[in-house]
């Protein structure tokens, strides 16, 4: 761990609740040393004379963890900062990072990332190796984010890679880690064999009186051959996790150096799932000799490759019983054994497209044969950044750096000819089965800002301005081809062999092609002021212009004022227990220039690239024939604006024990960009427009108490929390929402729950009841009884707590996270504890929970389980009856260890030496009866459950 993350000056650490220890270190040096806030576009600040809120997240806090997305290390970091995996499928880029709510309805949500100062265009970060990571650091107010103009609305976590160190010696460490990588659990109750039989018996469902079997007859002949099935066990395998991380620095008086090379290979839960990684850095620094001249560069290159379902890039199949394991993982029925078809072509020749009884099972497991349906994405990545710094005088400085971010992307993905959905596919007309498509993606990023500094100081008076220009351009090009034909004598996948001639009709390829340039350029400026390290102001004024927009809207202008008080250096604090009681307070304004959310892994600057121009479209009309049409464009349409207010105060006392911080902010969105309802009379009733006001409020506490540092022994307790309220205050609606939906309606949050709301299990006959408007009950419920349930699955309540401890060499660290007040429709249950299923009857189709056997009856009446054969299920899908909890607390990480001694290593070449064993996601404590209930979705089907990880970790430094 850096020396300089052992100083105690304003709540350095007190949010982090970093896993680490510190070397000892002469606490005398430790004092001379002071903390910095890094801001990005290489601006810095020492954290006491920092306006700003901002928590750091240490180095320590990302290495030796197996998480292959670095933001993965935020969940938990700091109060006010919700950080949620949206899958686990291994190398996804699905995720959530929301600082201070969610401030845009269709707009991009997640936090700007910036790297070593230049801002990502990015929206996947699998490529980046957790080990080669310094630091992070989450700014959150607009004193913060101002600087970063259009993009800085949601907050902006800054990225800085390690570096090498001027006059240190050789370094070499080598870092590896493997383990093994579980499902999650789940509290659903699926029924065996016996317990389906009995399910039946209660539904009604006797034996067949023809020769046909019926499902109760299949479950019957599966109990006397003593099959019983767990088909989670089936769907989901334990899979290895490993990494091998080699990293060596150096620095003379005038160049450091940091070179870094990265392996690692993660199997997924789902047996065809995993994600590889090959990642090498190289980070120089120079300097002249005296000083002036300052030249710096980051390159960082990187290849993936990731096989992954279908399910995680083609929403429409997410529903599909019959193409999504994820669903199977469930649905599968006991009764039913697995491996009874050696192939595809066994498969279809018995149940052809037959799915009922349960057959559908079988189509999933061979969708999970491997090579049957190939899904993988090749990635090469490059970025690099090139910085020099000259000072002219004492005073003044000039500044440029230049940023490069490449992605390519190859995905193969297919039916290979013997696969079940090949075969079921077929037409009478074709000999050959199958299809291959291949895609190419080419994702150029150029970043360059050039700025000029002042610093100067006269008696107490400092002050520090920076003017500068930023030009971003992004180059991106796709091309795609789709074989249709594959001769299963020679087909490999993505090898291009297979391909059968196309002078049929029925094999004829088809191609594809799209190219895009977009950009954006501002001018900016930054001013801080101090006196006497007592009082603080600094200001922001930022001029941004973006492609997308025409007109006076291309252009708009964003700023930021704050200030400080740092009140134990005023003389009425001496002898006080503070040492260090800071107020600060800041306003300000940022943009959201990417008003329509990219889909993830994709470039947030390519979408609504055409919101502000007519354009001629082609829509499905009836029978599924082409028609024409228009699209009407909106040349008025333009960012989203938010404006916030925040007041903190930052505190450490009890002789540098307690530390802590506490911050209210007042965040207020305008100009949300949605569909604005227009009259029917011009061929259309909504146009793409800025319509709605929207305000998040919170509270946010970091605390961190160190209870003991002495004779060997540290123990030291951390907690975060944050409180958000949301509200829109403004929106037109084009009529009213529908029950059992998320709405979007002035005066109610974003994404609130508007449902019948469900009273219980009618005791005379077993059928639901739902509350009426007056506050009745009825089996019935018309759409005015529909009610909102103030609750939506984005958490009001979000933060964490842990300790850390050690005993001469040995520690022992915790991180628990937590969020609460998020409500999410469970349809997976839905389809597990709902007999009827989708509109037919479940029983003897899929799987059920033995939440069925207490469903009343005659002699069960007080069950609060309706009647099986109650007549109204149907409006569980509008109510809030699988409408659950899903709040939780999570043990995120433990990690136990030993530090060897320099001691005990000094016959060998060793400097320093330590072993561990971490889990991560081990348990956690819901009334969420799903896998997993962080991911923020409004629902969970179809969510690849984040897995259980046990690891075995060693670092050696030589």
């Amino acid at each position: 761990m850096n020396v300089k993350l052992r100083v105690l000056t304003a709540g350095v650490l007190f949010f982090t609740g970093q896993l680490a220890f510190a070397q000892k270190t002469d606490t005398t040096k430790v004092k001379e040393i002071e903390e910095v806030v890094v801001l990005g576009y290489s601006k810095t600040i020492t954290k006491k004379t920092s306006a700003v809120a901002s928590n750091t997240v240490s180095d320590v806090f990302l290495e030796n963890r197996p998480n292959p997305n670095v933001l993965t290390a935020l969940q938990g970091s700091a109060p006010g900062v919700v950080m949620s995996g949206g899958s686990g499928s291994p190398g996804s880029a699905k995720f959530s990072l929301l600082i201070r709510g969610t401030s845009s309805i269709n707009g991009n949500t997640d936090a700007l990332i910036v790297i070593d100062d230049v801002p990502s265009n990015a929206s996947e970060y699998r490529n980046l190796n957790p080990n080669d990571i310094e630091s992070m650091t989450v700014l959150k107010d607009a004193a913060a984010t101002a600087i970063y103009g259009n993009r800085g609305a949601n907050g902006v976590v800054v990225i800085r890679t390690k570096r090498g160190k001027f006059n240190s010696a050789l370094k070499v460490s080598y870092t590896g880690m493997t383990g093994l990588s579980l499902r999650p659990l789940d509290k659903y109750n699926l029924a065996n064999t016996n317990e389906y039989l009995d399910i039946m018996r209660a539904y009604g469902l006797t034996p067949s009186t023809t020769a046909t079997p019926n499902p109760y007859d299949l479950a019957l002949a599966g109990q006397a051959a003593g099959v019983d099935t767990d088909w989670k066990k089936v769907f989901f395998k334990p899979e290895m996790f490993q990494s091998h991380d080699i990293a060596v620095s150096s620095g003379g008086a005038n160049v450091t150096s940091y070179t870094s090379f990265g392996y690692m290979e993660q199997g997924g839960a789902v047996p065809t799932t995993d994600f590889k990684r090959f990642t090498a850095r190289s980070n120089i620094q120079a300097r002249s000799k005296d000083e002036k001249l300052t030249v710096n560069s980051q390159i960082g290159l990187a290849f993936s490759r990731r096989n992954e379902l279908f399910e995680e890039t083609s929403s429409a199949i997410r529903n599909n019983s019959v193409q999504n394991p994820l669903l199977g993982v469930l649905q599968g029925l006991p009764y039913l054994a697995p491996g009874v078809y050696a192939n595809g072509q066994e498969l279809f020749n018995t149940i052809k497209t037959n799915f009922n009884n349960g057959n559908n099972i079988y189509v999933l497991e061979n969708l999970l044969t491997r090579g049957n349906l190939p899904n993988f994405v090749d990635q090469i990545s490059i970025t690099g950044n090139l910085g020099a710094s000259y000072q002219f005088t004492k005073n003044f400085s000039i500044n440029n750096k230049l940023g490069i971010d490449y992605r390519q992307g190859e995905r193969i993905s297919g039916r290979a000819p013997g696969a079940y959905l090949a075969l079921a596919t077929q037409t009478s007309t074709q000999k050959f089965t199958g299809s291959e498509s291949q895609a190419t993606t080419r994702d150029l990023s150029i970043n360059n800002v050039v700025s000029a500094s002042y610093n100067g100081q006269a008696g107490e008076h400092t002050v520090d301005a920076t003017v500068s220009m930023e030009y971003n351009k992004v180059h991106y090009r796709t091309t795609s081809r789709t074989q249709n034909g594959l001769d299963p004598r020679t087909y490999i996948p993505g090898s291009g062999t297979g391909y059968v001639p196309f002078d049929n009709p029925n094999y004829l390829p088809s191609v594809g092609a799209s190219r895009l340039v977009a950009g954006t350029l501002a001018y900016f400026a930054n001013a801080n002021y101090d006196y006497a390290g007592k009082y603080g102001f600094s200001g922001t004024l930022r001029r941004d212009a973006s492609y997308r927009f025409v007109g006076d809207n291309q252009w708009a202008t964003y700023w930021a004022v704050a200030g400080r008080w740092n009140i134990d250096q005023e003389n009425f604090m001496e002898g006080s227990t503070f040492s260090v009681l800071k107020l600060r307070a800041s306003y300000g304004t940022n943009g959201n220039q990417n008003i329509i959310a990219a889909g993830a892994g994709s470039n947030p600057l390519l979408t609504a690239t055409s919101i502000v121009r007519d354009q001629y479209t082609s829509p499905i009309g009836y029978g599924n024939a082409l028609g024409s049409g228009f699209g009407y464009g909106n040349p008025r349409v333009q960012w989203e604006d938010v404006a916030q207010a925040n007041i903190g105060l930052d505190f450490t006392l009890l002789s540098n024990k307690l530390e802590g911080t506490f911050d209210i902010y007042n965040k207020r969105t305008t100009n949300l960009f949605s569909t604005f309802p227009v009259s029917g009379v011009a061929g259309t009733y909504g146009i793409n427009g800025n319509n709605g006001t929207m305000t998040n409020k919170g509270v946010e506490l970091g605390l961190r108490y160190n209870i003991l540092n002495k004779d060997g022994v540290k123990f030291s307790i951390f907690a975060n929390g944050a409180y958000n309220q949301n509200k829109i205050n403004e929106f037109i609606t084009n009529g009213d929402p529908a029950p059992g939906t998320t709405t979007t309606i002035a005066g109610h949050q974003l994404s609130e729950w508007y449902v019948y709301k469900y009273a219980g299990v009618n005791k005379s006959n077993g059928n639901l009841l739902f509350y009426t408007k007056d506050g009745g009950v009825t089996e019935s419920p018309d759409v005015i009884d529909a009610q909102y349930l103030e609750v939506s699955p984005i958490p009001k309540y979000a933060g964490s707590f842990g300790f850390e401890s050690g005993y001469k060499g040995f520690f022992l660290d915790a991180l628990f996270t937590f969020q609460q007040g998020i409500k999410k429709f469970d349809n997976a249950l839905y389809w597990l504890a709902n007999p009827e299923g989708l509109g037919s009857n479940a029983v003897g189709s899929a799987n059920l929970s033995t939440d069925l056997l207490d469903a009343w009856s005659q002699s069960n009446s007080n069950s609060d389980v309706p009647n099986l054969r109650a007549t109204n299920w149907g409006f569980t899908a509008d109510s809030d009856y699988f409408i659950k909890d899903a709040s939780f607390v999570k043990v995120r990480s433990v990690t136990v260890g030993y530090q060897l001694t320099r001691d005990m290593l000094r016959n060998l070449p060793i400097t320093g030496m330590r072993v561990y064993v971490q889990a991560e996601n081990i348990y956690t404590w819901t009334k969420w009866r799903g896998f997993d209930p962080e991911p923020i979705t409004g629902s969970n089907l179809s969510v690849y459950p984040n897995p259980r990880m046990f690891t075995l970790g060693v670092k050696v430094d030589f």
